[in-house]
């Protein structure tokens, strides 16, 4: 399964920050790091959510003894 869809959906996350941000009067530091936190965490759990795919396809195509 080729990951066609992520850079769609990473524009989509980048301009609805970058919106939220522009119609904000003073955005608070507090949020802009909560909000980066959490990019984080939502990117780590892809990371580890297709690396754990690909080690799991990786042992499903060994061939069994």
């Amino acid at each position: 399964m080729k990951l066609d869809f992520l850079p769609a959906v990473l524009l989509t996350l980048l301009s609805s920050t970058v919106s939220t941000l522009t119609f904000a009067q003073s955005p608070d530091s507090t949020y802009m790091i909560m909000g980066g936190g959490l990019l984080l965490v939502f990117v780590l759990a892809i990371y580890v959510f297709y690396e754990i795919r690909r080690s799991i396809q990786l042992h499903i195509n060994k061939p069994t003894k």
